[in-house]
């Protein structure tokens, strides 16, 4: 994915002092643009209040880093520094190409971390749904926000009986900064039924892959979860 560009309106912003200083999150989206995009696909403005189909929200820097660390299985110190390397990056290419960000200090006061969730639907069994967790650090100022760097995973939301939800790869935008990012994961539910005897019990949309004598333990197919998350 390509690094989006600063247009020179942007910069002109900049130098009337419109843009630097402001942490606001102004220009919230009304729901039913939320709604629109949710149904259809389109990217989901993380800067947003988010909606009963996806809940949006702003987190602390440590609640990042401890998403990033059990996304990507590594302690909280490797993680600590993973999202400090990229947050150097992101106010080098600022300072470059916005010569009057040159304090540090000031650019770091812009950034912003904020998390998004998306539920979705086992299609073959409407009992199960998994979510998908996505958390970003963003640089905004006034009107002009990038994506600094993001991290993905995902849990279990809803189930029956002894479920569990067994993510086997991720993927996300790899090229920062920009302005819209998409992540994904996939997956497989997993669920453990006492049968009671009953030998020839079976699950929609599951096959059987293990027993015992009183048990059955069922997965699904894998089923995929994507969306592209915007600041704007």
């Amino acid at each position: 994915m390509k690094t989006n560009r600063i247009s020179k309106n942007v910069k002109a912003l900049i130098l009337s002092g419109l843009i630097i200083g402001s942490t606001s999150l102004a220009n919230i989206a009304n729901a039913d643009t939320i709604e629109k995009n949710v149904n259809s696909n389109n990217p989901i403005n993380i800067m947003t209040e988010g909606n009963e189909e996806i809940e949006i929200k702003e987190i602390t820097r440590d609640q990042y880093v401890e998403n990033l660390a059990k996304d990507q299985g590594i302690t909280i110190q490797e993680a600590d520094k993973i999202a400090e390397d990229r947050t150097e990056k992101a106010l080098e290419k600022i300072n470059k190409e916005m010569p009057q960000m040159k304090n540090v200090k000031s650019a770091r006061s812009n950034i912003v971390w904020r998390q998004a969730s998306w539920t979705q639907t086992y299609p073959k069994n409407k009992s199960f749904k998994a979510e998908l967790i996505a958390s970003f650090e963003v640089w905004t100022g006034g009107s002009f926000r990038q994506i600094n760097s993001c991290t993905v995973g995902s849990s279990l939301a809803a189930g029956q009986h002894k479920a569990s939800w067994n993510q086997l790869t991720d993927w996300k935008t790899t090229s920062y900064p920009v302005t819209r990012a998409t992540v994904g994961v996939t997956g497989k539910f997993m669920t453990t039924v006492t049968t009671g005897g009953n030998v020839g019990m079976s699950l929609p949309g599951f096959s059987v892959s293990g027993s015992g004598s009183t048990t059955k333990t069922f997965v699904s197919n894998s089923m995929t979860m994507q969306r592209e998350w915007s600041v704007y």
